[in-house]
């Protein structure tokens, strides 16, 4: 297990607040007052929780790293007490975190443009379509009824499968998708390959809905975490995190860790905010691969987030994939990090383990000559990643199914 150093400059800027502007009142307060203290210690855990104005939530993370999280509300001053304890790592807003992806009006299956532009194409013919890898979604929720999604999604009665921290509005399962956005992550990484419809990067994985966010759009840092331990728990294979926020979060640097000391690989989408030195946390974080967007001329995106943290770039504008009702166009760095999920299934299937498919993947990424902070090691390439010639032509984009 390896050792965590968190800068003195990380925990500052941790301690800052979330977004404000919401107008005065006790329930908005205690809202904001929401931490997460990352502890050494069983006595620090269980000193934190003691101190809570609300009861405390924990989160152990010990079996595969050094912390113990305790999620409460703590007054400012209380705060500074908590900061000065010897077993505590860090103190940070419980902050919220949201999709990175904007939504466009959009009988024979359809191929995304950016499924086939990657390679996956070839990769299915040959036979590398991510059968046996388990893929947690780690988002809005997964539609469970769409037919390009059911036969690859894990039995909704089992109810391991699936796992949900806020409610679903209108939903029949609470791990569903109220907004379509988890839903359109989840038909890239594995539509299935069957009659109409559209085919993901990796056909025959297998999805699991782990609902963090709400139909507003709002993802809490501790629901996260909680989802990725809970990936990790479950002994799955690879997690997509097609969400991010500005604030950084040591919280979500030690679930990272979680994952990756569990044999799990986390994929995140690397932000929207098209500026230098903009990459979103957890992204920019390490233990994550951060993942950049390309338009269909391989140009880089003008809203992807860019700085040395991003390691690979993958399609993000004008994605097609499956909704809730049907089939929706969408853009932003949270449809290029399922290409890469699905990319990583398809090693992970092969028996890669999380290192080996990261390394590949980014061994084998078609230089798209752009600076790296641009595009990192450059575009995924599932064909080149399983040894096979890719065709790096250009693609056309198909109408989207409606």
């Amino acid at each position: 297990m390896r050792s965590r150093e968190w800068s003195r400059r990380d925990l500052l800027r941790s301690v800052g607040t979330g977004t404000l502007g919401l107008g005065v009142g006790a329930a908005v307060y205690r809202w904001l007052d929401q931490y997460i203290v990352g502890t050494r210690s069983a006595d620090g855990a269980a000193a934190v929780a003691s101190v809570s104005d609300s009861g405390a939530d924990r989160i152990d993370l010990t079996e595969h790293t050094s912390l113990k999280l305790v999620r409460g509300v703590f007054p400012p001053a209380r705060l500074e007490s908590l900061r000065s304890r010897d077993d505590v790592a860090f103190v940070q807003p419980d902050h919220t975190l949201t999709r990175v992806s904007t939504r466009a009006d959009g009988t024979e299956q359809t191929l995304p443009w950016g499924v086939d532009r990657i390679g996956a194409g070839v990769a299915h013919a040959a036979g590398a379509t991510g059968a046996g890898v388990d893929v947690g979604v780690i988002d809005h929720g997964i539609a469970v009824s769409h037919v390009d999604l059911a036969g690859n999604l894990a039995d909704p009665n089992a109810e391991s499968n699936h796992e949900s921290w806020i409610d679903c509005d209108g939903c029949d399962l609470p791990w569903g998708d109220d907004l379509g956005h988890g839903t359109h992550v989840a038909g890239t990484i594995a539509a299935g390959d069957g009659d109409g419809g559209v085919v993901g990067v990796a056909p025959d994985a297998t999805l699991h809905a782990l609902k963090v966010c709400g139909g507003a759009g709002g993802c809490r840092a501790s629901a996260i975490v909680e989802a990725i331990r809970y990936a990790a728990d479950q002994e799955w294979d690879v997690i997509n995190l097609s969400l991010g926020s500005r604030q950084t979060s040591p919280a979500l640097q030690v679930a990272g860790e979680y994952a990756l000391e569990a044999g799990v690989l986390p994929v995140a989408a690397a932000g929207n905010y098209g500026r230098p030195d903009s990459v979103g946390y957890p992204a920019a974080y390490d233990e994550f691969v951060a993942v950049a967007a390309t338009d269909i001329d391989d140009d880089l995106a003008g809203f992807s987030s860019t700085g040395p943290e991003v390691d690979i770039a993958a399609p993000g504008v004008d994605v097609c994939s499956t909704s809730v009702d049907g089939y929706a166009t969408q853009s932003g760095t949270s449809m290029a990090a399922p290409h890469v999920t699905g990319a990583a299934a398809t090693l992970l299937a092969d028996g890669d383990t999380p290192a080996d498919a990261r390394e590949r993947l980014l061994e084998t990424a078609e230089d798209l000559e752009m600076d790296d902070t641009n595009q990192g090691a450059g575009l995924v390439d599932v064909a080149a990643a399983h040894g096979y010639e890719s065709d790096d032509g250009a693609v056309e984009r198909p109408r989207c199914p409606s």
